[in-house]
């Protein structure tokens, strides 16, 4: 039986199919109109690699399908959500509970104007008055989001109540109302806030792409086992048991667990993750091998107190349009996806691309693009690139071709000088894992210009979030609001119920999405208030406490606890699954002369202005070689300049290591 795993990109999707002991991977040029071409597309190409007549008859064959999608995110950033009213407490109509005076989603998100702040008494007149206001400003769905909420959560459900009666739901005039108390436990009023915000206006999006893919592999396709969509915090779930906010980055976030994966099975405790594809770059960071967390993240520059692992993402990518700005070059943030896409694709694309100054420069063969599957005309980039960057900078093509070229490589090393600042420490002394499309191309440039030695590149390097996502778990998470003064005489048997009703969910949970429970892990996280200081969240090895003493042992704190109180219970339940397994091949000759495959004229990288061509996969575990090298794969082209060496390694993985000068 097969396990599929799909990752749409802003540019290509890509698939990964594996029955444990072989693996297939698989990419097709992602459908912004509408997500779920690009997954059968994928699909379809992967049955039609390994031989099956059709995709119903490989579908037969698959027990688990992942799919980790760009629709929120997509949304988000491109502000085309619906319209949204908030409910808010008076006198935070702006603010939002922030401490900025005007909000970061005020009439970006939603507007100022379908914002409205109630007092503590009030009148159910009042609020059915607030509510007409809002239907007829457009408003398509409602949130609630009042202060203390968590705490106090039933007035914020009386609100829903009134408006739920006012409007059912089988009137047209019938509206979603969501209270921040519902779609998250975070403590932080605003966090709440901006989390039942940006769940309604993504939520429209996802679920009517989940369900049309959903309907399409159950009832069309005749797929009947677990379809399970990734989730931001690296874990699966079933389309009923997602939310939207659950879904968003989960597919940047899947590489950054890919790579605190391969870190581990490398023995490697520092390391910075890069994903570069046709759209963005996006970087993280591995220590003692596991990802860095940051406590207070972003999504799409709106802050939330939510511990995620960090990951920092910037518009550049294959796709990105090269301008002149004054007298330097400039890239993005405007992107030509994958239509009309660049110019050397040929379908009507007629901005430069950095992927043109590549195909010029000869660091991608226009021959042998994805495998030989896209022609690319080098002459309409070339000539692309004369009218757009040359001519304006006054430089020859190849010259503009390299100015284009290293612009990228220096913007993208800022994101590690960023990471540096951002986390205060010094990176230098980290390993670069580069992947995605075209993070073979980028690995050395920035490694170079970021004072790193050690490069890793990957076989599955092309298809890299999709890798991080067949090496994820099934994994539910829960939070519960639960105050508990943790001073001498608390009862903690309330807690111990409560963790118990978490656990019975998670399992039945589980169980509603055809999986069987046997051996699922449970583990709990508390969140601590203390006085003047941020709250804490405190990892907690067992599920059940005799005592006070007991529960405050178990989280590193003495006795008494003047004024430490117990705000939060989140627990996850997971269920851990088979992995695709790593071949491991003995380590040969370091002669690479059996995959060399002949010479090309470059403009970049080599003081002869040639470079030796190799086939990736005819390369074996020992081969070394010298820069300046052009390594082709199927879905990829991997970029040695001169002064770095690559060496295959026992798992048909690259390391390359920078020369001393």
């Amino acid at each position: 039986m097969y396990s599929v795993d799909i990752d749409v990109g802003g540019t290509l999707t890509d698939g990964i199919f594996s029955n444990g002991s072989r693996i297939v991977c698989s990419k097709v040029d992602s459908t912004p109109h509408d997500l779920t071409v690009c997954l059968f597309d994928c699909l379809t190409q992967g049955a039609t690699q390994l031989g099956f007549p059709n995709l119903n008859s490989f579908l037969e064959q698959v027990e688990l399908l992942r799919w980790s999608t760009t629709i929120t995110s997509n949304v988000l950033a491109e502000l085309r959500g619906p319209k949204i009213g908030l409910i808010v407490s008076k006198g935070h109509e702006r603010d939002l509970y922030g401490k900025e005076m005007s909000s970061p989603i005020l009439n970006k998100v939603v507007d100022e104007n379908n914002v409205l702040g109630i007092e503590a008494a009030h009148g159910g007149e009042m609020i059915l008055n607030a509510v007409r206001s809002l239907l007829e400003n457009g408003v398509r769905r409602i949130c609630i989001s009042l202060q203390g909420a968590l705490q106090n959560p039933e007035e914020e459900q009386q609100i829903k109540r009134l408006i739920d009666e006012q409007y059912p739901d089988h009137f047209l005039g019938s509206v979603p109302v969501l209270t921040g108390s519902d779609i998250c436990q975070n403590t932080d009023d605003m966090t709440r806030t901006y989390y039942a915000v940006i769940n309604a206006y993504t939520h429209s999006a996802l679920a009517t792409t989940l369900f049309k893919a959903e309907d399409e592999l159950r009832y069309n396709q005749g797929y009947s086992r677990a379809f399970l969509i990734s989730h931001i915090n690296g874990g699966v779930a079933g389309v009923s048991k997602t939310r939207a906010i659950d879904t968003m980055e989960s597919g940047p976030i899947l590489g950054v667990y890919g790579t605190s994966y391969l870190a581990k099975i490398y023995g490697l405790k520092k390391v910075i993750a890069l994903d570069v594809g046709g759209t963005t770059a996006k970087l993280g960071i591995i220590q003692n091998g596991e990802p860095v967390y940051s406590q207070v993240s972003d999504l799409f520059d709106i802050p939330v107190r939510v511990s995620l692992p960090y990951l920092r993402s910037i518009a550049l990518g294959g796709g990105s349009v090269v301008t002149c700005l004054h007298d330097t070059v400039r890239l993005g943030p405007e992107s030509m996806g994958s239509f009309p896409g660049p110019v050397c694709y040929g379908l009507g694309g007629d901005k430069p691309t950095l992927t043109d100054a590549f195909v010029t420069s000869g660091l991608i063969d226009p021959e042998y693009f994805l495998g030989g599957s896209k022609h690319l005309d080098v002459e309409q980039a070339r000539q692309a690139i004369e009218e757009s960057v040359a001519r304006p900078l006054g430089l020859p093509v190849e010259e503009a071709c390299r100015a284009i070229i290293e612009r990228g490589y220096d913007v993208v090393s800022e994101m590690v000088a960023f990471a540096s600042r951002k986390l205060q420490q010094d990176l230098t002394d980290h390993v670069l894992f580069a992947y995605g499309g075209n993070g073979g191309l980028f690995a050395c440039g920035v490694a170079q210009r970021a004072g790193l030695r050690d490069v890793y590149l990957f076989a599955l390097g092309p298809v890299f979030s999709a890798f991080g996502s067949s090496i994820s778990d099934i994994s539910h998470v829960y939070e519960r609001s639960f105050h508990l003064m943790l001073r001498n005489g608390a009862d903690v048997m309330p807690l111990n119920r409560l963790i118990e009703r978490m656990r019975t969910t998670g399992i039945r949970d589980l169980l509603g999405e055809g999986i069987k429970p046997d051996n699922a892990e449970c583990s709990i996280e508390l969140e601590i208030s203390r006085p003047g200081r941020p709250n804490a969240q405190v990892k907690c090895p067992q599920l059940h406490f005799s005592s006070l003493d007991d529960l405050c042992r178990k989280m590193g704190l003495d006795l008494p606890t003047d004024g430490v109180s117990l705000e939060l219970v989140r627990m996850r339940v997971k269920k851990v699954i088979s992995k695709p397994a790593l071949s491991l091949k003995q380590i040969g000759r370091d002669d690479p002369g059996s995959a060399l495959i002949g010479k090309r004229k470059v403009t970049y990288g080599s003081s002869a202005g040639k470079a030796n061509l190799y086939k990736w996969e005819a390369l074996q575990p020992g081969n070394k070689v010298q820069g300046c090298s052009i390594l082709e794969s199927q879905n990829s082209t991997y970029f040695v300049p001169e002064g770095w060496t690559l060496q295959i390694d026992q798992y048909g993985n690259a390391q390359v290591t920078r020369q001393a000068s």
